[in-house]
């Protein structure tokens, strides 16, 4: 049965790497949206709580109810959040609607779009969002923003730091002026963090770098200490031993050079694997074995007689092939995929 094997001990020198560059435990958040980015959100979080984690990012309300028990604050990024959840689940305000579709003395974190214009409120009616959610009754626990340009070499992640640091001062103000408690600041994600020399907000959220990857397209230095965290492998279906000229799979796209032996294994594009269909480079397992086009959606056919092969321990080398990152080759992952932490 194909599996996906999730390395303990990797995942904890990630977050050992993370933490001393930030200074503090304390301030590390991790996001284990979709799926833990298809890590497994039940494996993930309990490692991130065995380590002392107790501030986590979800994607739903779904996935916050379901790690309710082991984590101090969980915050959903997207969509509503019932009267009936747990006071730990905290809801993300966008817009106005938002404010009014929450229970009084539900905990918030309001957003604010200080340059990616993606999600977030208009930094200029932070008072009024701000005025909404106390005449809410909600308590406004966070203020943060999304830095998407830690990848980026321009001026645009110092613009964008530089804006939250204005908006920073400006709730200051207003915690003085309408008598609220100070909230916690968070602006940055993974990349963000590990390029910053000084970290200032009360928590970074660390998504893809605990699980062994950056996106950076220059050098951070730090991201030569990151382990990818997941292996997929897969377990043999059979074996034929081929002659020369043989066809294999649909369409007889792969056409033997040579007798071989091929087995299949039981990994396909309905679990997550990207099609290979023979028009890009080849796609060779951990091992160094050609996977043979055109994959199926339940399996692949392959060179050699191996029981089990790793399809990949490094999403990297996929995510190149494919013209992608390795967020999109990890979160495609099948939730059925049996997950083991090693």
């Amino acid at each position: 049965m194909s599996e996906i094997l999730i390395n303990s001990t990797k995942f904890k020198n990630n977050l050992d790497v993370i933490a001393q560059h930030i200074g503090d435990k304390n301030k590390l958040a991790l996001v284990i949206k979709d799926n833990a980015y298809g890590h497994g959100l039940q494996e993930i979080a309990t490692l991130g709580c065995a380590y002392g984690i107790k501030n986590v990012f979800v994607k739903n309300e779904a996935e916050a109810l379901k790690v309710i028990h082991l984590f101090e604050h969980i915050t959903v990024l997207y969509g509503q959040v019932c009267s009936t959840s747990p006071r730990n689940i905290h809801a993300s305000i966008n817009s106005m609607e938002g404010i009014q579709l929450l229970e009084p003395s539900r905990c918030v974190e309001l957003k604010v779009n200080t340059g990616m214009n993606r999600n977030g409120i208009p930094r200029e009616k932070l008072q009024e969002f701000i005025e909404k959610i106390l005449l809410r009754k909600l308590t406004l626990l966070g203020v943060f923003t999304h830095n998407g340009y830690g990848d980026t070499t321009d001026e645009s992640f110092q613009d964008a730091q530089k804006i939250f640091s204005e908006v920073k001062e400006e709730v200051i103000y207003l915690s003085k002026k309408l008598s609220f408690k100070l909230p916690r600041f968070h602006s940055l994600s993974s990349s963000g963090a590990l390029r910053s020399e000084k970290i200032e907000d009360d928590l970074v959220r660390i998504g893809i770098a605990a699980y062994g990857y950056l996106g950076n397209i220059f050098d951070i230095p730090l991201s030569k200490k990151l382990s990818p965290v997941a292996s997929l492998w897969a377990d043999k279906i059979c074996e034929q031993s081929l002659k020369k000229g043989t066809k294999i799979g649909y369409g007889g796209k792969t056409l033997l050079q040579k007798d071989m032996i091929i087995s299949t294994y039981d990994v396909g594009y309905g679990d997550g694997l990207f099609r290979i269909n023979g028009n890009k480079a080849p796609v060779k397992t951990a091992e160094g074995y050609t996977i043979l086009p055109v994959t199926s959606m339940d399996c692949f056919s392959c060179e050699g007689s191996n029981q089990r092969v790793c399809v990949f321990d490094d999403a990297r080398s996929i995510a190149q092939i494919f013209d992608t990152i390795p967020y999109e080759v990890l979160t495609n992952l099948s939730p059925f995929i049996k997950r083991s932490v090693i």
